[in-house]
């Protein structure tokens, strides 16, 4: 349509007093063919009187457009300047407390592109106020955090936040602590103490990922963990650098919606932050050079310590010993106790690695159910005989997981610098590997040397 001026109503003016004047001028023809005499219709104050009465109208469509449309648009407008007032003369905070939605929004209070206007602009409206609710939030998130120290304090203070702001119902949250989950808080949460024996708290600390669990009302529950039946549960890890400092629990009886969703993920890492500074260098350092579930070193951190170790044995020319363990048969564990025994099944095995080490001996969780231990200062000898050691105990003893009690047996590989001329240590690795394949070979349940 072709502008006339910056503005629509004035556009809208011309228009309908144009329309008025052409209706003005055709409406005495229009008289002629429906029969009036010519003599009465084509007098030249007849054209004059329909000419004038088309502008009327033209006229009083427009006070109309300006007093129906226009006063709408007026209005939206006025919320607009007030909500960018508000914008830029106050804090967030104060627009939260100040403009609720239901004061800054505008009724729609018709069905047509009007009704679609106040629409689109009271869900800009409730998108802001929600934004700034969130922006709020997390600044008073974060002044809570930075005023607790003391870890225990600190978790006392955040769960109730958290379920306040996620609406959730009950809620933990546990903190990593000498190798191992301690629940630090919880609300409404049954048997707190065996949160951490759970499978899906080991697969959260292992993933370092967030896991939702529905619960739909047709699937029965056992060992009730919570005083209510929850549809959802979120399990969030509270990872710092990659290392899992907490992992908080938040269970719902409704279906979370996004907003709780996005709380978490606006909090988490401000949390993360928080508990960090809570711990010491040392626990920050042992919780990244250590396995989660056995509580030894885990590969990166071990193989690490095995290049410095192997480095210095060959700088002060002195024997350096390693072996590698592989559980005979986990799978069969796994498959017919579950994979809950079987994890308690390498932290025993784990406790008896450790007992038999001596001093400045080094343990670490190789990969799956196999075990490297790095020994400085063993040869040949030395180093077979500690793994046969380590053997003898894991075949002398049973372990016992409630009514269930299973032997075991393991297989080594051992090997030593400079008995075995490696000329890495990664060599030195293959070599034990390759003794622990043999031993394997020839029947499992013993150590070989090659």
């Amino acid at each position: 349509m072709i502008r006339f001026s910056r503005r629509i109503f004035t556009d809208l003016a011309i228009y309908m007093m144009g329309f008025g004047f052409v209706i003005g001028v055709v409406f005495p023809f229009f008289m002629t063919l429906l029969g009036v005499p010519a003599s009465y219709t084509m007098q030249l104050w007849f054209f004059i009187v329909c000419i004038i009465a088309g502008l009327i109208v033209g006229a009083m469509n427009i006070l109309l457009a300006r007093s129906v449309v226009g006063s709408r648009l007026h209005l939206i407008a006025n919320k607009m300047k007030q909500i960018g007032g508000y914008i830029s003369s106050k804090t967030h905070e104060e627009i939260v407390t100040t403009c609720s939605p239901q004061e800054c929004m505008v009724e729609k209070d018709s069905d047509d592109e009007l009704g679609e206007c106040a629409e689109s602009y009271n869900q800009l409206i409730n998108a802001l106020y929600a934004s700034f609710q969130q922006e709020t939030m997390v600044k008073s998130f974060s002044q809570l955090l930075s005023s607790r120290l003391e870890l225990d304090d600190l978790a006392a203070s955040v769960l109730p936040s958290m379920l306040e702001h996620t609406g959730a119902e009950a809620g933990a949250l546990l903190v990593e602590e000498n190798d191992e989950l301690r629940p630090a808080a919880s609300f409404r949460i049954n048997g707190v103490e065996t949160l951490k024996d759970r499978e899906f708290i080991k697969r959260v600390a292992q993933e370092k990922k967030r896991i939702t669990i529905e619960l739909p009302e047709n699937i029965a529950v056992e060992g009730a963990l919570l005083t209510f039946r929850p549809a959802s549960i979120i399990l969030e890890p509270i990872v710092y650098h990659d290392v899992v400092l907490a992992i908080m629990l938040l269970a719902f009886i409704r279906e979370p919606g996004e907003e709780a969703q996005r709380t978490i993920d606006l909090i988490s890492p401000n949390l993360s932050v928080a508990i960090r500074n809570s711990l010491s260098y040392d626990q920050l350092q042992r919780l990244a050079a250590n396995d989660s579930l056995t509580g030894l070193f885990n590969r990166r951190f071990g193989m690490a310590r095995l290049q410095e170790e192997f480095g210095r044995a060959v700088r002060n020319s002195a024997p350096i010993g390693v072996c590698i363990f592989d559980l005979d048969h986990f799978k069969l564990v796994n498959d017919t106790y579950g994979h809950q025994v079987g994890d308690k099944v390498l932290v025993f095995l784990s406790k008896i690695i450790r007992s038999a080490l001596r001093e400045g001996d080094i343990a670490m969780r190789y990969g799956g159910e196999e075990f490297m231990t790095i020994l400085p200062g063993a040869s040949m000898t030395d180093a077979y005989q500690i793994a046969e050691r380590i053997r003898r105990m894991v075949e002398e003893s049973e372990f016992q997981y409630g009514p269930q009690r299973i032997r075991l047996t393991i297989s080594g590989g051992a090997t030593s610098w400079p008995d075995f001329d490696a000329s890495s240590a990664d060599a030195l690795v293959k070599r034990a590997d390759e003794s622990l394949y043999a031993a394997k070979e020839a029947g499992r349940n013993r150590v070989t040397v090659l």
